[in-house]
């Protein structure tokens, strides 16, 4: 594949959009919803070592009506990110606070 041809496939497959929010921008909010859902999913796992990124998304997402290409494309970017790690920041959000805020920007997706 040639470089137009690679970047079509990434828009089609793991573009997230845009994440509005009023106190970050939308590349802030990428950041921050990718580390967020890691952490959650890291915890997750020490309960459960089965459970996937993408399970983790469509609890938090649920009810949101998110296109399924865009929770497989953040599930296998959160994947990546994720791999060999268990580090992951969560801007000062403790508890319960972590899962409302990746409700949150979840909320926001538009996909443009």
């Amino acid at each position: 594949m040639n470089f137009q041809e690679l970047k079509k496939f990434y828009n089609e497959h793991f573009s997230l959009g845009y994440i509005s929010n009023t106190t970050r921008s939308s590349f802030e909010n990428r950041l921050v919803l990718i580390s967020l859902v890691c952490y959650i999913t890291y915890k997750a796992k020490q309960k459960n070592p089965d459970v996937t990124h993408y399970e983790i998304i469509m609890k938090l997402s649920k009810n949101l009506g998110l296109p399924e290409d865009f929770i497989k494309g953040l599930s296998i970017i959160c994947e990546d990110f994720s791999y060999m790690s268990n580090d992951f920041p969560t801007f000062g959000l403790k508890g319960q606070d972590i899962v409302k805020e990746a409700n949150s920007i979840l909320a926001s997706y538009l996909p443009f």
